[in-house]
């Protein structure tokens, strides 16, 4: 009676056993969503340093588009703002995706407005 008590007990460590060790196995993917929201920051930053943001216009509509294509350059990740209506990545077919969303104020014909700014593929 002991030797088929001492049976089941080793199939069931064996199973349990098996079981752990093949989930040890499968490493969780990384979590980046810190960095894309960081370089979502950084993107903003460098355009607000270069003056794009305050008393937005549509003259300063074409050099953010440009330098926002800088950045994508750089990145590979494309720039958005409103959604995909100020954008580094026009045309193509290609859904766009974004992946890190900041709320941003900027100044728009002397009063502040409260815009979305992304970064994506």
């Amino acid at each position: 009676m002991q030797s088929i008590e001492a049976i089941i007990s080793l199939l069931v460590f064996l199973s349990l056993s098996a079981v752990f060790i093949a989930q040890l196995g499968q490493p969780n993917p990384p979590d980046d969503s810190l960095y894309r929201l960081q370089l979502a920051e950084d993107a903003w930053r460098v355009l607000y340093l270069q003056g794009h943001f305050h008393d937005f216009n549509e003259g300063k509509r074409l050099a953010l588009e440009e330098d926002m294509k800088k950045i994508t350059d750089e990145t590979g990740l494309c720039v958005f703002m409103e959604g995909t209506e100020i954008t580094s990545c026009r045309g193509g077919d290609e859904e766009h995706v974004m992946t890190a969303s900041l709320s941003k104020t900027i100044i728009v014909d002397g009063k502040p407005k409260t815009v979305s700014f992304s970064i994506g593929k």
